[in-house]
């Protein structure tokens, strides 16, 4: 290899390096407005499944609709299969008015730090009354919907949205693999984000008449697990991951221990 080349090529290194170290990265919508289910218990890892109740105002009307999100998992996870419980009823619907869900869509999204990475879908689901017999799924101050999403941990669509947030080019292409969990970790992702549309028709409760048609809107955090355990050397190694993808060892066992 003549000097010129050897030149051109240590160049190109070195402006690479430092394009890559001047670029600025784009960071994330701010999402502290929404409400945040906690699963990280900082002993154990494990889901905190305490809970979160919501009451949405419903437009056009005195009434308010509750809502209260649940998780079914012990510990959060990107990559796995995963469950959320809810319960939808009313709050304070009046004796003359009657109200049916007609239809239930949720959209799970990752949330992370980098912009790249952000909104990212996952899952959703649609959830409505399989017959002709009933307007919808009935709910009042009593009578409540209980409903369970389950969330996917790695289809194609989410695999392929992601391999594009992370521009993993080879051969002058983007590939596709599957991921581990850290690897989402580390770039910043911390949270499921699920937005959440319930259409209601709200009817007379005397004539059955339908007066009204209204949507109501939620969304939630879900936070994940952000403890993960490698086998290095012999040693079981768990390390902890911030929100910016950082990461610190907090424990190591020996493997035969």
């Amino acid at each position: 290899m003549n000097k010129k080349r050897i030149r051109a090529i240590a160049l190109s290194a070195i402006l690479s390096a430092g394009l890559a170290g001047c670029i600025p990265q784009e960071l994330s919508a701010d999402v502290s407005n929404v409400a945040i289910l906690t699963t990280n218990d900082e002993e154990t890892g494990k889901t905190l499944n305490q809970g979160v109740a919501q009451e949405k105002d419903i437009q056009g009307e005195k009434f308010k609709l509750s809502i209260h999100y649940l998780s079914g998992e012990d510990t959060w996870r990107i990559t796995s299969n995963k469950k959320l419980y809810f319960e939808i009823k009313t709050l304070n619907l009046p004796d003359n008015l009657a109200v049916y869900i007609d239809n239930i869509h949720m959209d799970t999204s990752i949330v992370s730090t980098k912009a790249a990475f952000d909104g990212i879908m996952q899952d959703t689901m649609d959830d409505r009354i399989h017959n002709s017999l009933m307007l919808g799924f009935p709910i009042d101050n009593e009578r409540s919907y209980f409903g369970v999403n389950e969330i996917e941990g790695q289809n194609d669509s989410f695999i392929s949205g992601y391999s594009y947030g992370n521009a993993y080019y080879h051969g002058g292409s983007v590939y596709q693999r599957r991921y581990l969990e850290s690897d989402y970790l580390k770039d910043g992702v911390w949270a499921n984000k699920v937005d959440v549309v319930i259409d209601l028709l709200i009817c007379d409760k005397t004539t059955g008449e339908v007066l009204r048609q209204v949507s109501v809107d939620s969304n939630l955090l879900i936070e994940v697990n952000d403890k993960v355990t490698f086998l290095e050397k012999g040693d079981y190694v768990t390390y902890d991951y911030d929100r910016d993808g950082s990461k610190k060892e907090i424990k190591r066992v020996k493997k035969n221990d």
